[in-house]
């Protein structure tokens, strides 16, 4: 797979189509991988898909050896691997989704760099739709059927929404997240503009104080790539829990993810139990968003991702809305949120950080009634990317940090400006050299 241009993704540019003659000797190539195949497969689907091949070449023998492979080719991903699905993600690092909206339409791709793209790949009828649909679906052990007309399914880094009729009038519909391929890290969140290194050494000190965190933004705004960069500034000797989806976005060593009846809210439960330093969930959407804001009212701070395409009071309605459904009296837990923001195709930025002080902790005596029991002030110390330098003196998480470590408020401030100019130095290094360098900082302390 290959880009051939700013909107149009190609396999085989310049690829001459079949002709009958080669389309009778790719079935017969075709009947020969299924026979050789049914006899006993390789468990590796790499080397399957190699002798898949290598079984097409043999049985296209006669034919121009340049046609011969490229033929090969799609026979190997026809009958072992998921068709055009497949052939698309071999190039899974520089796509985000495939989007099918309907069986035979051509399939548009998301890319990291150029954004939507259509490609010159589709299913020949709905029946092959459903047929590599349900491939990766069956993994999951689940299935696309009348029965069963909307599936979801999460396998190897791919997460996968399908319908069909009576729910999508086209006939098929699919939607294929990809993840696993993005970087994560604090050299990344730098080196990509996402974040200053004045905003990252504030976030990080906020981490530090222990405030309760939540990354919002829109669809594929770069939360959880921010979420999941962030856990770098947590020391390694802390005990931290993650809870997410079946596919693993964040990866950490305690990663409790959501399999079979077990649900996320019941995850988070049993996490409590653990006396983790600190929570960790992929992303909020439900019930058990309720059960991480009363841990946190134990003494349990949490770092969480949830979509929200506002600011700081919308966050807070939400939080407070069905399906999520928080407690009034432990809404109050909520410290900071970091608002997320795609400012073209290829750059998202940490656009804005809200503070917010609450009556019922007696950090306030006025702001937005939330009921007739507590109200909010919120302070936002990050705007359209920058540092609010003159509110750091009167900030929340300053205070909170030189209430943990027994420092003035100056000094917090001159910590933050301190981290500000080892993270300038990190950037030029590695990830792994500047986690490595963060940690000894942390060690040092």
């Amino acid at each position: 797979v290959r880009q051939k241009d700013l909107c149009t993704y190609a396999i085989g540019y310049g690829f001459k189509p079949i002709s009958p003659a080669e389309l009778r000797q790719a079935e017969i190539a075709k009947a020969a991988i299924i026979d050789e195949l049914a006899a006993g497969s390789d468990p590796i689907s790499t080397q399957l898909f190699e002798k898949a091949q290598k079984i097409a070449m043999t049985a296209l023998s006669q034919m121009d050896p340049h046609r011969a492979q490229l033929i090969a080719y799609l026979l190997a991903h026809d009958t072992v691997g998921y068709g055009p699905i497949s052939i698309l993600l071999e190039d899974r690092t520089n796509l985000e989704e495939i989007e099918i909206n309907a069986p035979t339409n051509p399939i548009a791709v998301h890319t990291v760099e150029y954004g939507m793209c259509q490609t010159n790949l589709r299913f020949t009828s709905a029946e092959w739709f459903r047929h590599f649909i349900n491939k990766i679906a069956n993994e999951a052990e689940k299935e696309l059927s009348e029965d069963s007309p909307i599936v979801d399914a999460e396998v190897e880094n791919v997460r996968l929404h399908a319908q069909t009729r009576p729910y999508a009038q086209s006939g098929g519909m699919a939607s294929i997240r990809i993840s696993g391929g993005k970087a994560a890290s604090i050299s990344f969140l730098l080196n990509s503009n996402t974040a200053s290194e004045e905003v990252l050494a504030y976030v990080w000190l906020a981490i530090d104080s222990g405030v309760n965190l939540v990354v919002a933004g829109a669809p594929a705004s770069g939360k959880t790539t921010l979420l999941g960069a962030l856990i770098g500034f947590i020391p390694r000797f802390k005990r931290l829990v993650t809870i997410e989806e079946d596919i693993k976005e964040i990866l950490f060593e305690n990663n409790f993810n959501k399999y079979g009846g077990v649900s996320v809210k019941e995850q988070v439960i049993n996490s409590l139990r653990m006396r983790p330093d600190r929570l960790i969930v992929g992303e909020i959407r439900g019930e058990e968003t309720r059960e991480m804001f009363a841990g946190a009212n134990l003494g349990i701070p949490f770092m969480t991702t949830m979509h929200s395409n506002q600011g700081a009071p919308e966050i807070i309605k939400r939080l407070l809305a069905k399906p999520m459904d928080v407690d009034p009296r432990t809404i109050s837990m909520l410290d900071l949120a970091l608002y997320m923001k795609q400012v073209d195709i290829a750059h998202r930025q940490l656009e804005s950080a809200y503070e917010y002080r609450w009556l019922s902790r007696a950090e306030t005596l006025e702001g937005i009634d939330i009921n007739a029991e507590n109200s909010v002030r919120i302070e936002e110390l990050i705007k359209g990317g920058l540092l609010n330098k003159e509110a750091l003196p009167h900030s929340k998480v300053v205070e909170a940090y030189a209430i943990k470590k027994g420092i003035s408020k100056k000094q917090a401030v001159r910590e933050l400006e301190k981290r500000a100019k080892l993270l300038k130095e990190l950037s030029a290094k590695s990830a792994s050299e500047a986690l490595e360098e963060i940690q000894e900082y942390e060690e040092a302390l």
